[in-house]
């Protein structure tokens, strides 16, 4: 597992090229001008319907953690593939810091706290700010449209 200091790498701006390509941040080659993506948001009644659920693998709410965090996403019900795949029944991963649920149809931002795994990753290792820090993740379409509410799972973990 690679450790990723998103402060640092908002900072410089690498953090932006490899979140919006979905990359964990493994592709180096990436360049802005190879991989813009525009995606749009869609009417919430075109978001297929799903039964599943996501949840956090490894951590529990209230949990106390130390940096380097390492965040298993777990799915049920629905099949994880990369970004740019749009079938039925998939989608991919994205961790939000400190926010809630994307509303359903809405695309998921890309930027140092909306993380995307376009890459079809189900974990990651990073380092969360310091004291109480909410986390959730957000299963959304191949497109990064948020499947809302029902495919999203929040925690709080104490980072020291």
């Amino acid at each position: 597992m690679r450790t990723k200091t998103f402060y640092l790498a908002a900072m410089t701006g690498v953090f932006a090229i490899f979140s919006a390509c979905g990359s964990n941040g493994s592709e180096t080659e990436n360049t802005a001008e190879s991989h813009q993506h525009h995606h749009e948001s869609k009417d919430p009644s075109q978001m297929q319907a799903s039964s599943g659920r996501v949840f956090f693998a490894k951590l529990s709410d209230g949990d106390t953690v130390s940096n380097p965090v390492a965040i298993a996403f777990g799915i049920e019900g629905m099949q994880v593939k990369p970004a740019g795949s749009i079938e039925e029944g998939t989608g991919h991963h994205h961790l939000l810091i400190g926010s809630d649920s994307i509303a359903t149809g809405e695309v998921v931002p890309a930027n140092e706290k909306h993380i995307h795994y376009g890459g079809g990753q189900t974990n990651d290792t990073l380092d969360l700010p310091l004291g109480e820090t909410k986390i959730a993740l957000q299963f959304a379409d191949g497109a990064h449209a948020s499947y809302g509410s029902k495919m999203s799972a929040s925690i709080t973990v104490y980072v020291k």
